[in-house]
């Protein structure tokens, strides 16, 4: 299920999947395995983001695994707000994408992780001073925390779903993550926002959220 690539030539993509280039085999079970988890990773952070960050990681055997589609992933989301009640604080993660890299000898491990789940914050909370300090208000409906620690940067996102119980999108909103191995800021801005922009599309957000394609410095 690997296949390795080089940082400076990747497997070139086409608009429809990835072709196979000089030096890839194009039989191989790995190449196709590879070419569905791109494909839909894709889907979820954008084809152009997806070479840049994996272009990023170096060289190395690269894992690529992926939900199946933004409609599916969106399905299930939806589902789990329609059932929300203000008692439930217990909600389902579900892992959007994820690229593994292997590097060479010496070169370590590198992982690129995208994941999505109805967040136990609440939109009034993060408006309070102490988590204030941390989450930044992007506008009324995104705010954006940046974990330096695990090298990751999570949106949260007042998303109102269509038939869902009242006050869901205040007090169940949606959270967003990516997680990489030190991307810069402006290419993890992209994955991020791409992503968000997407899921809510996918949800139909009643209360239309506003997502930048810049994030706030």
């Amino acid at each position: 299920m690997a296949k390795r690539f080089t940082s400076l030539q990747l497997c070139a993509y086409a608009m429809v999947g990835v072709v196979v280039a000089s030096g890839c085999s194009d039989s191989s079970d790995d190449s196709s395995s590879v070419s569905r988890g791109l494909l839909h990773c894709q889907e979820f952070l954008g084809e152009e983001n997806v070479r840049s960050a994996i272009g990023a990681m170096g060289e190395g055997d690269l894992v690529v695994r992926a939900a199946s589609t933004v409609k599916e992933l969106s399905r299930k989301l939806a589902l789990e707000a329609k059932a929300w009640s203000e008692e439930d604080l217990l909600h389902d993660s579900y892992r959007a994408c994820r690229v593994d890299l292997s590097g060479a000898e010496g070169e370590g491990y590198r992982v690129m992780e995208a994941t999505v789940k109805w967040s136990v914050w609440l939109m009034d909370d993060v408006k309070k001073p102490k988590p204030a300090e941390t989450w930044r208000k992007v506008n009324d409906q995104v705010f954006v925390e940046t974990q330096m620690e695990a090298s990751g940067t999570r949106l949260l996102i007042s998303c109102e779903v269509p038939g869902a119980p009242a006050r869901q999108s205040q007090e169940m909103p949606l959270e967003v993550a990516v997680y990489d191995p030190g991307f810069a800021p402006a290419l993890r801005g992209k994955l991020l926002t791409t992503y968000a922009q997407g899921l809510t599309e996918g949800l139909g957000c009643a209360n239309a959220p506003q997502i930048p394609n810049t994030l706030p410095k």
